[in-house]
Order: structure tokens, then C-alpha cells, then sequence
């Protein structure tokens, strides 16, 4: 690429910036007091082994591994397990997970939430023959549908607080 191709890309960029921050766009992950207020949110989930999942990729995604403001994020869970596909041996020969999570954000102290919300996801594996295999694959997509559900619930928190910044 040639340097007036970069300068005029430059320029395009620079003037999709300054267009985009005139009609009021603000990104929804700058480095603005929002994003620092979910990083200050204790996370709190239950016992399941797709809890865990859950609440290791929230910590991750909000940036609150080390949280000690005064509001905690409480979650339940559920997950189902779907057949999709049969193969030509009549055998199920590939899942899906569901995953539902409602949650409620709580000020330390208060028994009603603050915020309450509720997220839907879903991932799907092929079923191998081998068992080993078969629960690998099962707990990969668990895996997968709980970062989903954890990018869901961090994308409504910024939004809810980002409503409220402006209010």
C-alpha cells in the first residue's frame, strides 16, 4: 500500500470519528467510568460445573477479578440438552446446550436488586463415538454458551449504566 492510500485512509478514519462522536456515538467499551464500574461488580453463581464456566468468563469479561465495590452480581442458571441431528444409524448424532441465566445486580446491603435481567444462549457439538471424546465436546460447548452468556450479561450491565450516566 502505498503512502497517499495510508494518509487517505487515515483521513477517511479520522473524519468517521469526528462524524460518529458529533451525532452523539460514544463506543460502549471506551475506557469512561463505565467500564471501570463493572470492573468494581463481585460476581456470585452457583455450584454447577456450567456456573463456574459462567462465572470465570463474567470476571474475565467485566474485568473484576479483583471487584470490592459495593455491588454484587448474583446469577442462576439452567442448562437443557437438545438433540439435533440423527444420523443414517437412527443415533442423535449432534446436541445443542441451552443456556438460561437470570440475574440480579444487588447493592450490598439491599435485599432488592437494583437490576434484573435474563439471557439466552445456546451452543451445539457433534457427538463422537468415543466417550471421552463425547464429554469433551459436551463440556466445550457448555463452555461456550456460558462466555456467550457472560458477553450478553456484561453488554446489558454497560448498557444499563451507561442509560443511567445520561439520565
Amino acid at each position: 500500500m502505498g503512502p497517499s492510500r495510508r494518509v487517505l485512509l487515515a483521513s477517511l478514519a479520522l473524519t468517521a470519528g469526528l462524524v460518529l462522536s458529533g451525532c452523539g456515538f460514544s463506543p460502549m467499551y471506551g475506557g469512561g467510568s463505565v467500564h471501570g464500574a463493572l470492573s468494581d461488580i463481585q460476581v456470585e453463581t452457583g455450584r454447577e460445573q456450567v456456573d463456574f464456566h459462567l462465572q470465570e468468563a463474567l470476571l474475565d469479561r467485566m474485568g473484576a477479578r479483583h471487584a470490592r465495590g459495593p455491588y454484587t452480581l448474583r446469577t442462576e442458571s439452567e442448562t437443557t440438552r437438545t438433540p439435533l441431528g440423527v444420523g443414517a444409524d437412527a443415533a442423535v448424532s449432534r446436541y445443542a446446550i441451552g443456556l438460561t441465566v437470570d440475574y440480579g445486580l444487588f447493592r450490598d446491603g439491599d435485599v432488592d436488586p437494583v437490576m434484573t435481567g435474563s439471557v439466552n444462549t445456546e451452543a451445539s457439538y457433534n457427538l463422537p463415538r468415543e466417550i471421552y471424546a463425547s464429554v469433551t465436546a459436551e463440556r466445550d460447548a457448555t463452555e461456550r454458551a456460558a462466555q456467550l452468556a457472560a458477553e450478553r450479561i456484561a453488554n446489558q450491565l454497560v448498557r444499563a449504566l451507561q442509560d443511567a450516566d445520561t439520565q
